[in-house]
């Protein structure tokens, strides 16, 4: 496969800070237009797959088990106790015995202690499947084909598993399981499409997965089963243009870019806590940038200590 280039690397750092104020957007109860910072989430999923299955097909599933726990499960574990402690201060100082009693619930075990660190296991696991996927995928000589099969897998498993229809009645964590399953396969297409050695066709191949998730999602529209295609139609388009459009570094996405995942990880924090000053009504702009830059500061200075293999 051919390597990354540095003006790639800069696009994809570059979607990954829109993707991080995209999540605080979403969070941000009351906020104007929330779906569409919901595509945040399938940004990472499919920017966590793409490049998983960009890595080398010979690496070990060892070597990646061990990548994977210190970045995802050790942090998962982590977070889920901060959280924990946060949650159980927070039923004992109200004596919310309903909120305790969540603790305790399945959500947890398959979630963590808050529902948003659901992603971290969800994406062990799936990258594990990806990981298993991705030797004998790499031995099929047409990556144009991939590309095809899992643009149609993806675009199929996004009409059936984001439908409101069937997810509405379930329980956390499985609405959450069930929107990021179509990032699986759709990541695996973009991925593929990296790997195409020429550049005129693997842009036009990274066009193609984004034409048709949008097409898709259109006819969907009188089927009442698009409402998925939102955030992923969005979130598609813009990870296709980050992986093909060379951009020049700066300064400024430099220093952020490190910093996404720990302002995912602390921003819910940060916007309870925020709360107890301020309100966003009104001011969601403005509590946005607030949060985002707060949480973006937390994480700077916990990276400066022991805590940094957490984030």
């Amino acid at each position: 496969m051919q390597p990354v280039s540095a003006q790639r690397v800069v696009s994809i750092d570059l979607l990954r800070i829109v993707a991080a104020v995209g999540i605080i957007w979403f969070h941000t109860e009351g906020a104007p237009y929330r779906q569409i910072g919901y595509a945040a989430l399938p940004m990472f999923l499919l920017l966590f797959f793409a490049l998983i299955t960009r890595q080398d097909p010979a690496c070990s599933t060892r070597h990646f088990l061990k990548r994977r726990w210190d970045r995802l499960l050790k942090p998962w574990l982590f977070w889920s106790a901060v959280y924990g402690v946060a949650r159980l201060t927070h039923a004992a100082s109200t004596r919310d015995l309903t909120s305790l009693a969540n603790l305790l619930s399945p959500e947890t075990l398959l979630a963590g202690t808050y529902i948003h660190l659901w992603y971290l296991p969800y994406a062990f696991m799936s990258g594990l499947l990806i990981h298993a996927l991705n030797r004998p995928i790499s031995k099929v000589s047409s990556n144009p084909l991939v590309v095809l099969a899992a643009t149609a897998v993806g675009v199929l498993t996004l009409a059936v598993c984001t439908s409101d229809r069937h997810t509405s009645a379930w329980v956390p964590p499985l609405p959450q399981w069930a929107f990021g399953l179509a990032a699986i396969p759709l990541g695996l297409a973009v991925g593929r499409s990296l790997a195409i050695p020429s550049p005129r066709a693997r842009a036009l191949h990274l066009a193609g997965i984004s034409v048709a998730t949008t097409a898709a999602g259109l006819i969907a529209i009188p089927f009442h089963v698009a409402s998925g295609f939102i955030p992923y139609g969005l979130a598609v388009a813009l990870v296709c243009l980050a992986c093909g459009w060379r951009i020049r570094g700066n300064g400024f996405v430099a220093a952020v870019a490190p910093l996404t995942f720990g302002i995912y990880l602390v921003h819910p924090l940060v916007m309870h806590g925020l709360k107890q000053f301020v309100t966003p009504d009104g001011h969601f702009a403005a509590f946005i940038t607030l949060t985002a830059c707060l949480s973006g500061i937390v994480t700077w200075g916990l990276m400066k200590t022991p805590l940094r293999t957490v984030l």
